[in-house]
């Protein structure tokens, strides 16, 4: 992993230390008159002729309404600030003639926002205010170590288009999709990547390709491939911190991922011993390619089952930070 992912990283640790949800506004401030509102919204109501109002906060419902003194219970899901305060004032004026009203909005949690895939805590965020990508992927517990390059971003027609460079329009359900890099999401700077979140927006952040390495190594296990594509045998030797005791370079294999519609993977032999000293091709690895380097001492009995072998073991590996 690169140091500048690694950075982000370090980021998101210290943002998601915050515990709660993101930050929301002061209680009772004045929300825009466009906001529209939604199932457990907060609001608060003062009117000056009813103290019964006064200093008081209303969360509404999961089926969309709020219980307000005097006037019982008023549909507000789905209506701006400026309509339901005009749907308040018409409920108020039975009281009182010409009220003076004024509204609020002290938490807004009726914005949910999805984040799934490498995320600390995967789930439903609800955006507090202008939340941007950082501020959701932090409030969700930052990238976990194993996050892929991009991040996904899908967005119901609904809210508008996806201000992303290169964003497409799925022509069966008319949502946006569009990607982001980590590292332009990583410059704060970047505000066309750091982009303003909308409510019911998707956040897909995917693994990142993971190689194996397996057998006669000082350190095995996957490792990922944060920033790329693919690596060579010998990088991924160099990562498992290379050969142990009674490695056999010369007889190591490479078991390359199934095709699609596959099952079995192809085994691709590699003298890595003549590759280390430029004799031979350093063959490049892809996404869950395991390269298998054989004991010994024991190379020819079990060459013919490197594939079972390794595969039986790769199920159990630690997965190490890439790069």
């Amino acid at each position: 992993m690169s140091a500048y992912v690694c950075l982000f990283l370090m980021w998101f640790q210290a943002a998601a230390t915050h515990e709660g949800p993101l930050p929301v506004s002061n209680s009772g401030t004045t929300a825009p008159a466009s906001y529209i509102l939604g199932p457990n919204d907060q609001i608060t109501v003062e009117v000056v002729e009813l103290p019964e109002f006064n200093s008081k906060s209303y969360r509404i419902d999961a089926d969309g309404t709020v219980s307000l003194p005097l006037v019982g219970r008023l549909e507000a899901a789905g209506l701006t600030m400026s309509q339901f305060e005009d749907r308040l004032r018409t409920k108020v004026q039975r009281q009182v003639k010409n009220p003076h009203l004024v509204m609020g909005l002290s938490e807004t949690r009726s914005r949910p926002v999805s984040v799934l895939g490498s995320v600390n805590t995967p789930g439903i965020q609800q955006l507090q205010g202008s939340g941007t990508l950082f501020d959701v992927l932090a409030s969700a517990g930052g990238l976990k170590t194993e996050a892929g390059a991009t991040i996904k971003i899908t967005r119901s027609p609904a809210e508008g288009e996806l201000p992303l460079p290169g964003a497409t329009k799925d022509a069966s359900t008319g949502r946006y999709v569009g990607e982001v890099n980590v590292r332009d999401v990583a410059d704060l700077h970047s505000s066309a990547a750091n982009i303003v979140m909308r409510p019911h927006d998707e956040i897909s952040v995917p693994r990142a390709p993971v190689v194996y390495v397996m057998g006669s190594v000082k350190k095995s296990g996957g490792f990922t491939l944060s920033q790329r594509h693919s690596l060579s045998a010998l990088e991924a030797l160099a990562l498992a911190e290379g050969y142990g005791p009674n490695a056999s370079p010369k007889h190591a294999r490479i078991l390359r991922a199934p095709l699609p519609g596959q099952t079995a993977r192809a085994e691709v032999p590699i003298d890595l011993k003549k590759a280390v000293n430029g004799k031979n091709e350093d063959i490049h690895l892809g996404p869950d390619d395991i390269l298998y380097i054989p004991d010994g001492s024991s190379w020819r009995r079990i060459s013919m089952k490197a594939g079972e072998v390794a595969l039986q073991t790769v199920s159990g590996v630690i997965i190490w930070r890439g790069i």
